[in-house]
């Protein structure tokens, strides 16, 4: 994948936000491949499974039927990584410490319609989903126990997802998870050096520098950043400085909608496939803290593909020495990035 002229690129790259070193090696992309090899396989999904717990009008696990609902539907997750209802435990006692969780996981159905993914679905549809993400996170965020609100997409098998049916997820929590606060902190401290904002200088950088840019519109910016640890990684962030998605206008919203859609479409068109992905959307924390306000909202995307056929791995050196390598320039993935079509390849010729 790496071009003759990045062949020999060896260096690292400040990553500004988590205040840690990215290892760029173009080279190892073009390494001999004996490993293990990733087949895409279009399943034949019906657009009902009644056997989805998912789906419109089914028994829950839990005992709770989901309703006949249209387009987006959020609920509770009935097995739930938080809960409300946790003991308060606390314990200090020579080196097990604990201190008491709280939170609740909602899930997200991005629509009725099993057998389509979110870059399937049109774009009134995703607007109608980016509703439902501001309103969870202002209700969600208004709780006194909640201190963070997360909101993300698994999608993809080798993701470890276990329902086909498209869905998100949001976690909110009585404590900010640490690479949010890690960001925090750098919003923080990049304001009191500069009196400007980390993420707002980032973009009128890459807008200056154009070779990282994927797409843009009047009021968001789509980029793989310069300091990318995975190949396809990318960022939407809004061109003024809003701390949370609840903050955007209704036509913020509705631009947002816009290229939120066109970059996962883009995605899909890489390799021709649903593209397997980790969607975050890093919002303020909710905690009531005045710093809250220098928090950049933005989305950020980070495929595991490296290539059609081969997933990219966070083994020994990344996972133990804790330094992300990317094996591809990102100057590079971001033009296969602005190359990708706008219209899916399921849609295209139709």
């Amino acid at each position: 994948m790496a071009s003759q002229a990045h062949l020999n690129k060896w260096e690292k790259r400040w990553h500004p936000l988590l205040q840690e070193w990215v290892i760029l090696a173009a080279t190892t992309s073009q390494r001999p491949w004996s490993g293990e090899v990733i087949k895409a396989k279009e399943e034949n999904l019906p657009e009902f499974d009644p056997g989805c717990y998912l789906c419109p009008g089914v028994v829950r696990a839990s005992g709770e039927k989901n309703p006949e609902y249209r387009g987006p539907y959020a609920f509770t997750n009935d097995f739930a990584s938080f809960s409300m209802d946790a003991p308060d435990v606390h314990r200090d006692e020579g080196f097990e410490k604990t201190e008491p969780v709280h939170g609740t996981c909602r899930v997200i159905c991005f629509t009725h319609q099993h057998n389509l993914t979110m870059a399937e679905l049109e774009r009134h549809e995703i607007e109608a989903i980016v509703k439902v993400w501001q309103k969870e996170y202002s209700t969600l965020g208004q709780h006194p126990k909640i201190q963070n609100v997360l909101i993300f997409e698994n999608k993809g098998k080798v993701i470890g997802v276990s329902n086909p049916h498209p869905h998100g997820q949001i976690y909110a929590t009585n404590f900010i998870p640490r690479i949010c606060q890690r960001q925090l902190d750098s919003f923080i401290q990049y304001h009191k050096e500069h009196k400007s904002g980390l993420l707002t200088d980032i973009v009128k950088y890459e807008l200056e520098k154009q070779k990282r840019i994927i797409c843009e519109n009047k009021h968001f910016v789509a980029f793989i950043p310069f300091f990318a640890r995975f190949v396809y990684e990318t960022y939407i962030v809004p061109k003024r400085h809003i701390a949370s998605i609840s903050e955007m206008t209704e036509e913020e919203t509705l631009s947002y909608a816009e290229i939120h859609h066109r970059i996962i479409v883009k995605f899909d068109n890489l390799y021709g496939m649903s593209f397997p992905n980790i969607t975050m959307l890093q919002n303020a924390p909710t905690d009531g803290s005045s710093e809250s306000k220098f928090f950049h909202f933005h989305t950020e995307f980070y495929p595991p593909m490296r290539a059609p056929d081969k997933l990219k791995y966070l083994a020994g050196f990344e996972s133990g020495g804790g330094n992300i390598i990317n094996p591809v320039c990102p100057e590079e993935a971001a033009e296969m990035m602005r190359n990708a079509s706008e219209v899916h390849y399921k849609k295209a010729g139709k």
